[in-house]
């Protein structure tokens, strides 16, 4: 009798710790994804409203989405795509990232171009006046 009742009092405590490490684990999970919707929202805010507000933004099932945030709220932000006008309303939830559009801008590429230029001109000159004094 007493074996039986050790059986069973372990079988009670081994359902006890298994449930209770999956409830911790689950507020553990929801602890994160407040933490992650907390951080795309603060980036939300960072970013600011309107057509020059543009972002790149990835939902949590790796779907990539671009435009620019048209408004902003408490739980959820509006994507407006800048060639249709299409608008999408997100939740922070849903998100897992949100950035600025990858890429430089075209003053960028042009110093970049005239740099490159300048350089390749300054070699060929030191190879083309490699021995001669006076050039």
């Amino acid at each position: 009798m007493l074996k039986k009742l050790f059986s069973f009092a372990l079988v009670v405590l081994l359902v006890f710790v298994a449930s209770e490490s999956l409830i911790f684990h689950d507020v553990a999970r929801a602890g994160q994804s407040d933490r992650a919707a907390q951080k795309v929202k603060a980036e939300v805010a960072k970013r600011g409203t309107g057509p020059k507000a543009k972002v790149t933004v990835k939902l949590k099932d790796n779907t990539k989405l671009k435009g620019y945030i048209s408004d902003a709220s408490t739980d959820s932000f509006t994507l407006a795509d800048a060639k249709s006008g299409q608008t999408r309303t997100l939740s922070y939830q849903d998100v897992t990232e949100v950035k600025k559009p990858g890429g430089l801008s075209w003053p960028a590429k042009i110093g970049i171009g005239v740099g490159i230029g300048v350089g390749v001109l300054a070699i060929a000159y030191g190879v083309a006046c490699h021995d001669d004094p006076f050039c």
